[in-house]
């Protein structure tokens, strides 16, 4: 969290403050949301939470990613949602009294900023128009789902590949000599949970893919 070395507090307001179910909050009700919550810090690969935990608070990114993930009856993961700083996630569960829906897994080293659920409901009586962000926010994780399933029947999988690796480009990469490389990493079996592919199915795209100068492949790193 180099960017909130100094006032890390300032640093995490401003960055919720932009948040799209946040941003409607009252700046002095935001402040004493972010002042009474809790930084957490979890380590690469730590878990967050469980599927079927209770949901007792609303978590911010502050730093670091965030895999969301839940697992079919066949015990295949599917990812849902790579979240980043600013994001925020687990809403749902505390505003319907529901347990978690997913499994939270820190993707890097994280510092993430848990909210307590009374907290973050009183926040957002003081903004109806948070509400509308809760449903845009909704609405999108319905159409990134909805997207994975009709990618799987209308897309290759070379396609979807491609598809997951683009996304994965524009949240978290950077510039390198001879392309883009992408910081974060995810195992071959998580590209196929965001993929909607099999974990050979990924190994032979990516193999085939270096073999022909499209990608660059070195410890677990991707070069677009």
């Amino acid at each position: 969290m180099s960017e909130a070395g100094k006032n890390p507090y300032e640093y995490v307001l401003g960055l919720l403050s932009r948040n799209g179910i946040l941003q409607h909050v009252p700046k002095d009700q935001l402040k004493t949301l972010v002042q009474r919550a809790r930084l957490q810090r979890f380590r690469e690969r730590e878990a967050i939470f469980h599927q079927g935990d209770d949901g007792h608070c609303v978590i911010g990114v502050v730093d670091g990613f965030v895999k969301l993930s839940s697992s079919t009856a066949a015990g295949r993961e599917v990812i849902l949602e790579v979240a980043g700083p600013g994001s925020v996630f687990g809403e749902i569960a505390v505003l319907n009294d529901w347990p978690r829906a997913a499994d939270a897994v820190a993707l890097t080293n994280c510092s993430l900023l848990a909210m307590e659920a009374s907290h973050f409901k009183q926040a957002l009586h003081y903004a109806p128009a948070s509400l509308l962000g809760v449903i845009r926010i909704v609405s999108e994780r319905l159409r990134r789902a909805t997207g994975l399933l009709t990618d799987g029947v209308d897309l290759p999988a070379a396609a979807r590949l491609a598809k997951a690796l683009m996304e994965l480009a524009a949240l978290n990469s950077h510039a390198v000599k001879d392309g883009l490389q992408i910081n974060t990493t995810l195992s071959q079996r998580e590209l196929g949970g965001m993929a909607g592919l099999t974990r050979e199915s990924i190994n032979k795209h990516l193999a085939s893919w270096r073999e022909r100068g499209w990608v660059r492949l070195s410890d677990g790193a991707i070069t677009l």
